[in-house]
């Protein structure tokens, strides 16, 4: 049974792995809709690449607002914050062309679409992985960090993602990309909105998209 790291140190690795599982998973799921794309539910397949691109984009947002600002106190994250910019570039693009076949499903062109998608794998795995292994519990206690500044970097990522981004868009994407031995320990909300508030409130509005998703909502 998965269970949530007790070392302060392991615990802010842990939240961003899990967290980079689930954009992977999305990318993967991408790839797949691009090769074989049910035509006849265009507006969800597009709906499910926006809600990809958004959860991305409130992921990187709140490292780069409540993460990156403390550990370069110690630290030198700016390659991150580069390869944000690079990454950013490629959704940048991706969202234009998703966004132009939402208004005209004739713009919408998969071969294309994928070969964009694909032109930007190693760039966007390259910076999880790498991301990562800067987080190593080893390389923060050898910077100097605390045990009390550890926590503390976590309680502001985990404050700054549920206070900010669309709670209809990112919420539901983050559960329904979680593995189910997960489900009850991540990401950390109370179990009335895992069971309740997020299957039946929150994925209701776009409940078209997650049929993408690879696990359950709830």
């Amino acid at each position: 049974m998965a269970m949530v790291p007790t070392d302060p140190y392991e615990l802010l690795h842990w939240n961003m792995k899990l967290a980079h599982q689930t954009y992977v998973q999305g990318y993967d799921v991408i790839v797949k809709l691009l090769t074989d794309t049910p035509k006849d539910d265009l507006a969800n397949v597009l709906g499910y690449f926006e809600a990809w691109v958004y959860s991305v984009l409130h992921h990187h947002d709140t490292e780069e607002e409540a993460v990156f600002p403390k550990l370069n106190e110690k630290m030198d994250f700016t390659h991150e914050q580069e390869q944000h910019k690079d990454v950013h570039t490629f959704l940048d693009k991706f969202l234009t062309a998703i966004h132009a076949a939402q208004k005209n499903k004739a713009e919408f062109d998969a071969v294309k679409l994928k070969e964009l998608v694909l032109s930007a794998k190693d760039a966007l795995l390259t910076h999880f992985s790498e991301e990562l292994t800067h987080l190593e519990p080893a390389k923060m206690k050898e910077a100097g960090f605390s045990e009390a500044e550890c926590r503390d970097i976590v309680t502001k990522l985990v404050e700054h993602a549920k206070n900010n981004g669309d709670p209809f868009i990112v919420v539901p994407y983050m559960r329904s990309h979680t593995p189910p031995e997960y489900k009850d320990i991540w990401p950390p909300i109370p179990w009335v909105l895992r069971k309740v508030v997020v299957p039946l409130v929150l994925a209701k509005r776009h409940s078209g998209y997650w049929k993408y998703a690879p696990y359950s909502m709830a």
